[in-house]
Parts: structure tokens; sequence; C-alpha cells
């Protein structure tokens, strides 16, 4: 399935058309451009993901690649039909066209299995579906752990979510990660910090991840996907909120959806 992106162009000499007008309207490139210019590639937000009949439904969302911004407004559908095996959305940069008056950008939406993207290609989650199951996504997880399962679970590690200097784990599991360790009477202070501002933040950095796992596991920088990301903080999850490390006082204080 293709998606697409329309941009006037305004040259001299050239009649000035009410289409151009309204694409000015409704998409303002400069605003973004100097809200997320130090942003790597990725997610700025959106693409959710859900089911819907024999449909794969992929909501409304917005794209970094390069120095450009993709705005897909309506939601998109892909039939389904890949049961019993692990498959990923995939969100392609298929090229560009420009003519007088417009440049636009062609993306394409696929379903295909899970393997390494290339250059222009954002994984929007991966699952693996048994027929006749029910594909719980987003608004169905319990907690931290429960966002990787074998089965018939949307797994959103692998969505490259744009940050600065490059990109990051997907907000909403980080939000996951602190509500559950802000609770933890095991918590030290730096997990604290740390939870707070995966409350607070829209996106945190995949650097201060980094820095945060280092301080508390004492390891080196041992990879730099979202999958070493995301272990490092489920080993941390497991002290924390299912048991093992108890918090130290500083000295001196006293639903779902069906694919059928």
């Amino acid at each position: 399935m293709e998606v697409k992106q329309v941009f006037p162009l305004f040259e001299e000499g050239r009649i000035l058309k009410r289409d151009s007008l309204d694409f000015i309207r409704d998409y303002a490139p400069d605003f973004f451009s100097l809200l997320f210019r130090e942003y790597g590639n990725g997610v700025i937000a959106g693409f959710s993901v859900r089911g819907e009949g024999k449909d794969l439904v992929i909501g409304p969302g917005i794209l970094k690649h390069g120095p450009y911004f993709f705005c897909m407004k309506e939601e998109a559908r892909l039939e389904f039909c890949m049961y019993g095996q692990m498959v990923q959305v995939v969100f392609r940069k298929a090229g560009e066209r420009v003519s007088p008056d417009f440049r636009t950008e062609r993306f394409e939406l696929s379903l295909e299995p899970v393997r390494v993207l290339g250059d222009g290609e954002y994984e929007l989650g991966r699952f693996l579906l048994e027929q006749g199951a029910r594909l719980r996504t987003y608004e169905e997880y319990q907690d931290f752990n429960d966002l990787v399962t074998e089965f018939n679970t949307v797994n959103p590690v692998h969505i490259p979510y744009a940050c600065e200097g490059g990109h990051t784990l997907a907000p909403f599991i980080l939000r996951l990660y602190g509500r559950d360790v802000l609770g933890s009477e095991k918590a030290l202070p730096l997990d604290l910090s740390f939870s707070v501002a995966c409350l607070n933040s829209p996106f945190i950095s995949r650097e201060l991840i980094q820095r945060y796992l280092l301080a508390r596991e004492k390891r080196g920088d041992e990879g730099q996907g979202n999958l070493y990301l995301y272990q490092g903080l489920r080993r941390l999850y497991a002290r924390l909120v299912s048991g093992g490390e108890k918090r130290q006082r500083p000295r001196g204080m006293g639903g779902k959806t069906m694919i059928d």
C-alpha cells in the first residue's frame, strides 16, 4: 500500500493555485524543522497499530526522515494473512517526484517477515499472531514486562522514536517503567530521578538511558539498539519491582481487538 505527501512549490511566473494555499494551511514544515532539527530519523508521534476484522490498521502519525517530515493524516489498512510467523510493520520511503508546482514524497506500508531494515525503512511494531487469536495492543499492556510476549501482542521495542542525536525507545515504554519503579520501595534515588523523567518528558534520549544503565549496572556500553536498552531496563525492573534490591536511605536521613 502506498501513501504520499504533496508539497506546494512557489516559483515566479506560475499561477497561484487554491490547492497550494490549502497545503500551506494544513502543513507547517518550518515549524517541524525548527522544533526537531536536532533529532535523528524516526517516529515523532502516532502510528499506532491495531487489528480490525481481517485488516491491520495503522493510525495517523509523523515521521522524520532526513531534513523532511512525513505526516500521514489518515488511518491506513493492510490485509493480514501471515498467521503463525513473526512479522513486522514496515514504513518505507519509496521515492519522490517533483513537478513545477509540487514535490511529492512517497512512502509504502507493508507487512513482512522480520528482517534487518535498510536506510529509509522504519519498523512500526512486530508480532506473531495465531489463527483465531486476538492481537493485544498498546492500550492493553498491564506493566513493563507485558510489552514482549511470545504470541498475539504487538511488540513496540524496535520502533525507532526520534530523539536528539538519534532514536530511542517509545515514550509509552518508558512511562510503564517509570510508573512502577517510582512506586517501588526498593528503588534508589537514581532510579526515582530517572522514573520522574520518564513520566514527565515526552522523549528520553538514548544517551540518558545508556548512562542510567551504566550507573546502575556498572557495565560498559554493550550495544546501541533499542533491544539492548530494553533488556537493560528489564533487568533493573525485575530487581526493583519483582524482587532483589531494597531502597538505601541516604545517611543522616531518618481489551482487545480481533483479527480472524
